[in-house]
């Protein structure tokens, strides 16, 4: 009796950590904690995750790399902001494949609260402050217009729409998968999300490729894609941050981390400190020569941005070991979900692995959730039983 109750307290907590994951991170953490308490209690201690053992190695090598290098003392912060790494496989690793895809159901509630937040926002932007002065693009204020930081919300709002496929194709109910879907698709060009929408069209190229076979799925689809590349061919917004792409800020930093790692040599085992790669890169933005104007070269220098890369953040902080513990459970992930045809399960992997390539998703707590959340969501088969 005491152990189904912790299983059930297990899932209800489960159910909670998803659905304020994109909402309030303070409460995530309320809620991961007690789920890894309710899985402590839990007299079931055969946990079988591959994911904790790629993510353990990873983490474990990290902090002991700082040690090593004498960082303890200052990336003690980035070492609790990584636990989850570990709380999270290893919580799940208590609850079934068909509460884990319940959850889904909550992310996706949780997603739908902070984009109808966003869309007041917008709607209070355009039609009662400046917006007709300012287009929604690259205008310094969107993320306060947003309410939240555009990049996530455009990652979330792609995450959404793999969320709406997976019910689409296991669900009666389809109405509703189309409409959230749309509705995610339609905030994505509104706020110019370029890596949202680049993993919406890698999202659509699966579906269309393995999923969807009958022809009057198809044709939608191909309709679809049509109104998307015409978004991108008009005047829009979104094809305006395309165009300004080899204007972007990342750019600059990751020009910054080719000559920072060159120029330390720390190939093998790397610095061992985030808050060294920080600094190093403060520098190059105090030198650097090609800003367009001293207004932008001091707000590179105030905001002092991060690699905006979690592979070439991971190569400076810890070398080829950094960089290999890191990339090796996406690739062997992809593998064997590719192996199994396990459609949904590659979606979330290339978004995740798309998102890691602009965004230093690890120096950021939510950054953190996703990508352990995710890891551990390729291990459910979501293919549809014939």
């Amino acid at each position: 009796m005491k152990k189904e109750l912790i299983l059930k307290l297990s899932s209800y907590f489960y159910f909670l950590m998803m659905f304020f994951l994109p909402i309030s991170l303070l409460l995530d953490n309320i809620f991961l904690g007690l789920l890894f308490l309710s899985v402590i209690l839990n007299s079931k201690k055969t946990i079988k995750n591959n994911i904790l053992y790629y993510l353990f190695a990873f983490f474990t090598f990290t902090v002991l790399n700082g040690v090593l290098n004498s960082f303890f003392v200052v990336e003690k912060e980035n070492y609790l902001r990584l636990l989850p790494l570990l709380l999270i496989p290893f919580s799940l690793g208590n609850i079934d494949n068909t509460t884990k895809l319940k959850g889904l159901f909550f992310l996706s509630l949780g997603i739908v609260i902070i984009q109808l937040n966003s869309v007041y926002g917008i709607i209070n932007y355009y039609y009662f402050t400046e917006g007709k002065k300012y287009a929604l693009r690259n205008y310094y204020k969107v993320n306060e217009i947003l309410n939240y930081e555009r990049p996530y919300l455009g990652f979330f709002s792609a995450i959404n729409i793999i969320i709406c496929l997976h019910y689409f194709v296991t669900y009666k109910r389809k109405i509703l998968s189309i409409v959230v879907a749309l509705f995610s698709l339609i905030l994505i060009i509104v706020i110019s999300a370029r890596l949202a929408i680049i993993v919406v069209a890698l999202t659509g190229l699966i579906t269309v490729f393995k999923i969807f076979k009958t022809k009057n799925i198809i044709k939608p689809l191909l309709i679809l894609f049509g109104i998307l590349f015409l978004v991108l061919l008009s005047k829009s917004s979104l094809k305006y941050r395309f165009l300004q792409i080899t204007k972007d800020a990342r750019l600059v930093t990751w020009t910054g981390a080719s000559d920072i790692f060159f120029k330390n040599s720390y190939y093998i085992f790397g610095s061992g400190s985030e808050q060294q790669t920080r600094d190093n890169l403060l520098e190059h933005y105090k030198d650097y020569d090609g800003f367009d104007s001293e207004a932008e070269q001091n707000r590179f220098i105030t905001k002092n941005y991060n690699t905006h890369n979690q592979y070439i953040n991971e190569l400076l902080r810890g070398g080829f070991v950094g960089l290999f513990l890191l990339v090796i459970p996406q690739v062997i992930l992809l593998y064997s979900n590719f192996k199994k045809n396990n459609d949904i399960a590659l979606m979330f992997l290339f978004a995740i692995i798309s998102f890691s390539f602009v965004e230093n998703i690890l120096d950021r707590q939510v950054g953190v959730y996703l990508y352990a959340l995710l890891l551990c969501l390729t291990g459910i088969n979501y293919k549809v039983k014939e």
